[in-house]
């Protein structure tokens, strides 16, 4: 293996780490266990007092608090490595089809995927169902495709 492709190996590797470590911290947070304080204090010096939107919903330090404002943070993030994850196994999953057929099949399949959950939580009393969330989800997929393409792509010029 060369240089290059075990470098490209090595950073998608860690990629994916840190995006199982997150999906895992968003799951606890659903369950209602506490972020680390790591987190807390790091999405709240971010933020600090600035207010954004995220769909209908108005976000802030002051409204939603360090703690709510991280929840938030670690859920989205969550829906974006899972996502990302759900690509990368359907991409390996059409591997015989062409290049094309197999991104546009991943991408229609992600997001068919990304609606039929925010469907489902419109219906669940505790959950919200935003487009901005299928919008999150459709980015971790493309963030995978292009993953995917860089690897591809380092690959055939590691053989030429």
């Amino acid at each position: 293996m060369s240089v290059s492709r075990t470098i490209v190996s090595v950073c998608i590797q860690c990629w994916l780490g840190i995006g199982f470590l997150i999906s895992c911290m968003a799951m606890l947070t659903l369950i209602g266990h506490e972020p680390s304080p790591f987190i807390v204090d790091s999405v709240s010096s971010i933020i600090q007092s600035r207010e954004f939107q995220y769909g209908p919903l108005t976000l802030s330090l002051e409204k939603n608090g360090e703690l709510g404002l991280a929840h938030f943070v670690v859920r989205k993030l969550g829906h974006f490595f899972v996502y990302s994850f759900i690509a990368l196994v359907l991409l390996q999953l059409f591997k015989g089809e062409s290049s094309v057929f197999r991104t546009f099949i991943v991408i229609i399949v992600v997001a068919i995927f990304a609606v039929t959950d925010e469907f489902i939580q419109a219906f669940l009393p505790e959950r919200t169902s935003l487009i901005t969330d299928v919008i999150v989800d459709l980015a971790g997929c493309l963030h995978s495709v292009i993953i995917y393409k860089i690897w591809h792509y380092s690959t055939l010029k590691v053989l030429a």
